[in-house]
């Protein structure tokens, strides 16, 4: 019955084109399901190949993520009717990042310090966040990132051999109940483990901080404090990947998406100099409602005002206001 009631919803969301266009909405649907299951399949063939060669697991991992992008890639090129429009820096600010990254990291071998992780935050309104944010991320970010997934995703049929390929972490919760987020301490404690590993190991981190999707995706929703306290104990670097317009390709009830709508995105860095830092510069502003707040809690109000700063500046009659965030930006980052 859910699967009829997600489906109904997501009727009703292309009423305002008559009957006519919720056929054509329906029929958009099945095709970008069938295109995605087909991609899915052969990739998910391929990572067990790779998962059978004599290379080390991070290459396998890799590998196995650079697969699943050029699969659901290629999905979304059979679906014209879903316009995807990245911010005009979108591919700029990137290639800087990667360059400052390089330059961070030869640093810190240097001087013999741990090499600073990057973390990609992600605002989250849609199971289409997942896929677009892979198609979307440079192969080098893609390459190093891995992800906290809720661990029933690791018990369904297809997506399991996904997750498991590619070497995301489980989250063990205590309860199923909706809305409610504590975690199995015992269970993880060797995820966490496997996180710090692969940290150690120069390898980073991509997550929604808001910790579900967002029924309300106008209002970007508090951050859970658990991953700004790995940004804060690793000092990692952070950058925001914000997508608005998700929910309507891929509404929130639907088993799959696939309807026609358009969607834009963009990615800023909010945290160039680390997490620590970012933290020292809010304090240093004096605000009195964080005067007695954790070091995590500040990072987790402060970069969600960003966060809703940066989808704001996504929409249409915003145009020019990611310029004015971008350079607000990177004004705040020279403060130190």
């Amino acid at each position: 019955s859910s699967h009829l009631d997600s489906s109904s919803t997501a009727l009703e969301s292309d009423s305002r084109f008559g009957f006519s266009g919720a056929m054509l909405g329906s029929l958009a649907r099945s095709v970008y399901a069938v295109c995605l299951l087909v991609n899915m399949l052969w990739t998910i063939a391929l990572m067990n190949i790779v998962h059978l060669a004599p290379i080390s697991m991070a290459w396998k991992e890799g590998v196995c993520l650079v697969l699943i992008q050029l699969g659901w890639r290629i999905a979304q090129l059979f679906a014209p009717w879903i316009s995807i429009q990245g911010d005009d820096d979108y591919a700029e600010q990137w290639a800087l990042m990667l360059s400052l990254m390089a330059e961070y990291d030869a640093e810190d071998v240097r001087e013999g310090k741990p090499r600073r992780p990057l973390i990609v935050l992600a605002n989250h309104t849609s199971f289409f966040d997942t896929v677009l944010g892979v198609t979307k991320l440079p192969v080098q970010v893609l390459w190093r990132c891995r992800t906290y997934m809720a661990d029933n995703l690791f018990k369904m049929p297809v997506l399991s051999t996904l997750c498991k390929s590619v070497g995301h972490f489980p989250v063990h919760f205590a309860s199923d109940e909706d809305g409610v987020f504590k975690v199995d301490a015992k269970k993880m404690e060797p995820v966490e483990k496997r996180v710090d590993n692969h940290l150690q190991g120069g390898g980073w981190l991509c997550f929604f901080p808001e910790g579900q999707v967002n029924k309300s995706p106008e209002k970007i929703m508090p951050f859970r404090f658990g991953g700004m306290r790995k940004a804060l104990e690793y000092d990692a670097r952070i950058v925001q990947l914000v997508f608005r317009g998700n929910e309507q390709v891929w509404p929130r009830k639907c088993q799959v998406g696939g309807f026609p709508g358009k969607v834009r995105y963009s990615m800023r860095p909010i945290a160039l100099d680390g997490a620590r830092a970012f933290v020292q510069i809010a304090r240093a502003e004096g605000a009195k409602e964080e005067v007695d707040m954790p070091d995590h809690a500040i990072l987790a109000k402060r970069a969600q005002q960003l966060m809703q700063e940066q989808y704001d500046a996504l929409a249409e009659d915003k145009q020019g206001a990611l310029s004015k965030l971008h350079g607000k930006l990177q004004k705040d980052n020279k403060k130190d």
